[in-house]
């Protein structure tokens, strides 16, 4: 039976291998473009790009300083219009689930195993070794799954629980610990651990748990955990769907058409959202970490953009945070990535200093072909 399963997924993954090769790719000149373009040329320039990469959908918001955000919409994008921004969920998450680590007096170092009660981490462990916040929010607690292909929609998905410790589908493994503690070691796994410890301490879901701390204080309108999602429900906020063929090298399993997954692991990848909401959130982290608002605790705030685990080359991940440091030592960016089925996301947030204004550039797009794309224009825009 083994063997079986075995060849079965070999077949499946050399079948989607061949389907998605077919991608266009980034025009090379675009970022130095787009870098060097005016004002008024920035959006057409976007534009342009977006449609010869086939990105049907895509929303861009930047935000300078304390001023209002300039927010674009291609395609299918519109105000109101949410999309999945996949491991950006990550952050928001972080700051949701210390937070309310804060309000129970749990330190980041303390050992959680007896507090999570949904799910053994004894069992799934496999040994004597204490499990932290800190090490589930840096990937640094030996924890595997580094991401989750999540489940088509009217899919009979699991519950969080069942997703660590028992997934329903042949190709998916229980969670284990079975790297080395302290290491980075991407793990969206860890991040499902620790919704579980906050909505098994808290008694909440998860999605009223981030609504209750993140989203009411800071006034994102826009955003929701909810997974499955009903767009009834948030009428007159839409969703806005992703498209994207068969393509094992760019996470898509099941091909969507102006559809979408469902991520029953919210912590790790079901916020939806729009640009102009993450900005919101972003730039609040930022000023919270230099005590400038209060919508974040403080301490929440300087603990998610330090240092936590090296990543080389300036590079570091700090609890839910990609960080990116200058020559001096000096904290030059803070970022994350993001990849769900047919959505890519990606925001950099560029803390005020002596030379430069606070700038905040986040991209989400509904292709797997946003994703270069994305790029560029975070890239490129956080320098102006």
């Amino acid at each position: 039976m083994r063997q079986q399963a075995s060849f079965a997924a070999l077949l499946t993954a050399a079948l989607l291998a061949l389907s998605g090769c077919g991608d266009p790719t980034l025009d090379p000149q675009f970022a130095e473009q787009l870098s060097a373009a005016k004002p008024d040329e920035v959006g057409s320039l976007i534009e342009s790009e977006a449609k010869r990469l086939d990105v049907t959908a895509m929303n861009i918001a930047i935000v300078d300083g304390d001023g209002p955000a300039q927010v674009y919409h291609f395609g299918r994008a519109k105000p109101g219009g949410l999309m999945q921004v996949a491991s950006l969920s990550k952050t928001v998450a972080a700051a949701v689930i210390l937070t309310h680590a804060q309000r129970q007096s749990v330190g980041l170092d303390d050992d959680i195993r007896t507090q999570v009660t949904s799910v053994d981490i004894a069992a799934l462990e496999g040994g004597n070794r204490p499990v932290t916040l800190r090490q589930l929010l840096s990937h640094t607690t030996g924890s595997s799954q580094s991401g989750y292909p999540g489940y088509p929609r009217g899919y009979d998905f699991p519950n969080a629980a069942e997703v660590v410790d028992n997934p329903p589908r042949f190709f998916e493994s229980a969670l284990v610990f079975d790297g080395e503690p302290g290491e980075f070691r991407y793990s969206g796994g860890g991040y499902m651990i620790a919704q579980l410890w906050a909505e098994d301490t808290s008694g909440k879901a998860f999605e009223h748990l981030a609504r209750e701390l993140v989203f009411e204080p800071l006034g994102m309108e826009k955003s929701t955990f909810a997974q499955p999602i009903d767009p009834e429900a948030i009428a007159p906020l839409q969703i806005i769907g992703a498209d994207a063929g068969l393509s094992l090298f760019q996470g898509v399993f099941a091909a969507v058409e102006d559809s979408w997954h469902v991520y029953p692991e919210q912590a790790a990848a079901g916020l939806w959202t729009t640009a102009t909401d993450y900005a919101i959130f972003a730039s609040a982290l930022l000023q919270a970490a230099e005590g400038n608002s209060d919508a974040i605790p403080q301490a929440v705030a300087r603990a998610m953009i330090t240092k936590q685990a090296d990543m080389g080359e300036g590079r570091a991940y700090g609890l839910g945070t990609m960080l990116r440091f200058a020559g001096n030592g000096a904290l030059k960016s803070v970022s994350h990535t993001g990849a769900n089925t047919g959505y890519r996301a990606y925001f950099a947030a560029r803390p005020a200093s002596r030379e430069f204004s606070q700038r905040i550039v986040v991209s989400i797009a509904n292709t797997t072909s946003g994703e270069s794309l994305n790029a560029a224009i975070v890239d490129a825009l956080l320098e102006k």
